[in-house]
């Protein structure tokens, strides 16, 4: 009898302390290998929920929904964990931008002419599975709503560039000049106002 209810105490123990594991999963759109994120997080009733360990796992002590913030591609989604062991998978964006680093130094106050000759800007290239981005492209976020939408030349932009939230509403909305400068840009939160800058 006594080693009945130890064994009734012990699986009850067991079932309450049982981890719920979560691994985010990244599915490159260009080359279609997966490999694990280390840069998310969870969140629930406004607990965040960090990886514990060097495999980019969280362990989390209660199911139910949770909200996943994969910081590394800048994607939101609500999801429902159910089982000891969960995972999701979302698709790294096709369109990158990537920020020229330059040895030149330049006093304050030199003239954007001057930083032209100089080729300190434009300071950006944006490419599409590694190919310099050219003509009008679109970028797509897991869900199929659009995330960016511009027209380039040799990875500049020329002319307007749109970034959304996953939602599909607009994020910015930039005007770059030939050269690839920015002259003008306007964010706006997810309730369509502008931001003030």
């Amino acid at each position: 009898m006594k080693f009945r209810i130890l064994m009734l105490l012990f699986s009850t123990f067991s079932g309450f302390s049982q981890e719920i594991k979560f691994n985010l999963f990244l599915k490159d759109s260009c080359s279609d290998e997966i490999e694990r994120s280390s840069y998310y997080h969870l969140e629930k009733d406004g607990t965040k929920y960090n990886i514990g360990d060097f495999y980019g796992t969280i362990i989390l002590q209660t199911k139910g929904e949770y909200n996943l913030i994969a910081s590394e591609i800048g994607e939101t989604r609500k999801i429902v964990i159910d089982g000891f062991t969960n995972s999701d998978t979302l698709v790294k964006p096709r369109i990158e931008e990537f920020i020229k680093k330059t040895n030149v130094s330049f006093k304050k106050g030199t003239s954007k002419e001057q930083r032209k000759k100089l080729r300190i800007i434009p300071s950006y290239k944006f490419m599409n599975c590694g190919e310099t981005c050219n003509g009008i492209e679109t970028d797509y976020y897991s869900n199929g709503t659009i995330r960016l939408k511009a027209e380039f030349k040799n990875g500049l932009v020329i002319g307007e560039l749109k970034r959304y939230f996953q939602s599909g509403k607009i994020k910015e909305l930039s005007t770059y000049d030939k050269d690839g400068i920015l002259i003008k840009r306007t964010l706006f939160n997810e309730n369509g106002e502008k931001i003030n800058k």
